[in-house]
């Protein structure tokens, strides 16, 4: 189906405003193929990036000269919609750089940027979540027996290098053992500088969002599994979900705080920093309803996270509007936040922060990386692919 079919067949069925979002967020991600001429190291697949703009100090670069991993799970998502190769494209063009161990690696850079490799460590788990989207969308048995395997191998890497087996939970880390250690661990969580890394915790931290990501990883891999009658892997991929639910639900949840928190495995205590990740376990849908109605509550606060899901709580002393993972809004976990509050029934205020962002990426002048939360001007890089992603996820998945 060409990309005009498909907006043809959306119009009539949203408001117009959601169709000018969902036209313009395909039009962005067909504009994001990179070249793929020769040396070029996924030549010959069409990979898009995060971004072809120019970057805005350097405008004889471009800002974003690269394929990266999560990116590219998402962008997978985005295009099954309407474009089932250059989906599939993203997977095959990603892929061809999983390490032996099963990491994929952060990043893969472009001819121009030096064309190396960041694989000292690598993204969150959203592989196996993008290929269930694609095979639902678009189902393609050979591809999905070319590609399952490799997300076994995957699964094997964070089940050997980044999980404890005596708390039955995820971390991040790195290979690297010099100066660039914690930044690595950092970019390994995509949330770079986060206000709940401060103080150098990360190391030590069982986050939130990364098991409830694992959860999802092993959901879909569940699908996958029973759509080839592997129903030996699907029963172990359900014995591992349900255990590590059950790990999320003793370890992370604070009765005395009514919310879900990351875990320091070291000082045995909860990093009690608000942000769209305590709203995971209601996105892979293993909060109680209890649990959910008390993160509700934080999510239509306006002194907290309403009316934009941003990446910190609006009142900590630390949040920084103009600040990257500090309190600016992105796309991605605001969406898995306030689908996770539509699913368990909390309509409108997710509609309402919903209809926020899709105002704020409407009436901008492209539709960006991340967004100013008092001002909802939007920040960083232009013509962003993954908040495309999104805004065509909040649109089609949230009526």
């Amino acid at each position: 189906m060409s990309r005009e079919a498909w907006l043809n067949q959306q119009k009539p069925a949203v408001s117009d405003r959601d169709f000018r979002v969902l036209e313009r967020a395909s039009e962005i991600l067909l504009k994001n193929i990179a070249p793929n001429e020769p040396g070029t190291l996924w030549n010959p697949y069409r990979a898009i990036v995060p971004s072809m703009a120019r970057h805005h100090a350097k405008p004889d670069k471009l800002q974003f000269p690269g394929i990266w991993n999560w990116d590219s799970a998402f962008h997978t998502v985005g295009v099954a919609r309407f474009d089932k190769e250059l989906a599939q494209e993203q997977m095959e063009a990603f892929f061809l750089f999983q390490k032996e161990n099963g990491l994929l690696p952060d990043v893969i850079r472009m001819p121009i940027a030096g064309g190396d490799i960041m694989d000292q460590y690598g993204k969150p788990p959203v592989w196996a979540w993008a290929m269930e989207r694609l095979d639902r969308a678009c189902p393609d048995d050979e591809f999905l027996a070319k590609m399952y395997p490799k997300l076994v191998l995957n699964e094997k890497f964070w089940r050997t290098e980044r999980y404890c087996e005596e708390d039955g939970l995820f971390f991040y880390s790195t290979s690297e053992q010099g100066k660039n250690r914690d930044k690595y661990i950092r970019w390994e969580s995509g949330l770079d500088d986060s206000i709940r890394f401060d103080d150098n915790t990360v190391e030590y931290l069982y986050p939130i969002d990364l098991n409830c990501f694992a959860v999802s990883f092993y959901r879909s891999m569940q699908y996958l599994a029973l759509r080839q009658n592997l129903t030996d892997d699907a029963e172990k991929w359900y014995d591992r979900e349900r255990a590590l639910i059950g790990r999320i639900l003793d370890v992370m949840w604070s009765e005395e705080d009514q919310c879900f928190w990351d875990w320091n495995f070291k000082e045995k205590s909860f990093v009690r920093v608000l942000t769209p990740a305590s709203f995971m376990p209601l996105w892979v849908g293993i909060a109680t309803p209890k649990q959910a109605a008390a993160l509700e509550k934080c999510a239509a606060d306006p002194k907290k996270l309403y009316p934009c899901m941003p990446t910190v709580s609006l009142d900590h002393p630390k949040m920084n509007p103009v600040g990257y993972w500090r309190g600016s809004v992105w796309m991605n976990v605001a969406y898995f936040a306030i689908k996770g509050l539509y699913d368990y029934g909390f309509r409108k205020t997710a509609m309402d922060i919903r209809n926020t962002l899709l105002d704020w990426m409407d009436q901008g002048e492209t539709i960006y990386e991340n967004y100013n939360p008092l001002t909802g001007e939007g920040k960083d890089g232009r013509d962003f692919s993954w908040s495309c992603v999104f805004a065509m996820e909040m649109v089609l998945e949230m009526k």
